[in-house]
């Protein structure tokens, strides 16, 4: 069983932190597609020295995408390439210039090619590892709405520590705007518009305290109850924003 049966989304949300590691273990053992993806990949990874290879082994590059959350970006080669070929320190990096984490994370796995990174079984544990949490935060999230956005947020919000770095992941935007409130209308205006209304409306250093952050995601899972997202993974601004929230959705009481 992958999940908790029979639990409300808090409960059910809280069971699962306190070892998640345990549960994406039980899931790897009971599910033979994600085994058979990691068999392959591990098998393959020694073979793979350079970006290039990588792009064309398409099975290898759905589990190094998956493990990073960019499965939506498996067929756009020249985003990959430039994460893959840059250095991720250098400002004018697509990586930097993106301000996206996810992006980031995944450079500073991918990008230097002197030797492979595939070729230290470090890093492809790390890259399997992460790639069976991401399946198994999926497959929470379509048992219950929002509980994907959820897990992914507790794990991984402390290291968003800009509104921008909030912003450029769609994952930790959803759980914010649905959190802070905004109307439908949110995802029509521009980049600098949505920055201005998140900056007053969030603290970006309290999500360094656990204890917040929890408070943070419980709110969170309480109001996607109440207004189900259409998708647990969406792929445009708008589709992000589609779901709405009453008037009433907003977190003051975390202000």
């Amino acid at each position: 069983m992958s999940g908790i049966a029979g639990l409300a989304p808090i409960p059910m949300y809280l069971a699962i932190t306190k070892n998640e590691s345990a549960y994406v273990a039980k899931m790897a053992k009971t599910d033979p597609a994600g085994q058979a993806a990691v068999a392959y990949f591990q098998k393959q990874a020694p073979t793979i020295t350079s970006p290039v290879a990588l792009l064309k082994d398409y099975r290898s590059l759905q589990v190094v995408l998956g493990a990073f959350g960019m499965s939506g970006q498996i067929n756009e080669t020249g985003l990959l390439k430039d994460l893959m070929t840059q250095n991720p320190s250098d400002p004018n990096s697509f990586a930097q210039q993106s301000a996206n984490p996810v992006y980031q994370r995944f450079a500073q796995f991918m990008s230097n090619w002197t030797t492979s990174p595939l070729a230290n079984a470090q890093t492809v544990q790390t890259i399997v590892s992460q790639y069976q949490t991401n399946q198994f935060e999926q497959a929470q999230g379509q048992q219950m709405p929002g509980m994907q956005q959820a897990l992914y947020f507790a794990r991984t919000i402390a290291s968003a520590t800009s509104i921008d770095a909030i912003m450029s992941d769609p994952m930790l935007l959803n759980v914010v705007e649905t959190v802070t409130g905004q109307p439908v209308q949110f995802g029509l205006l521009g980049f600098t518009q949505q920055q201005a209304i998140l900056t007053k409306a969030v603290d970006v250093k309290k999500f360094q305290d656990p204890a917040y952050v929890k408070q943070y995601v419980e709110h969170y899972l309480a109001l996607t109850q109440a207004n189900p997202p259409a998708s647990n993974a969406p792929a445009t601004v708008l589709d992000m924003f589609g779901a709405g929230l009453s008037s009433g959705g907003s977190l003051s009481m975390l202000a």
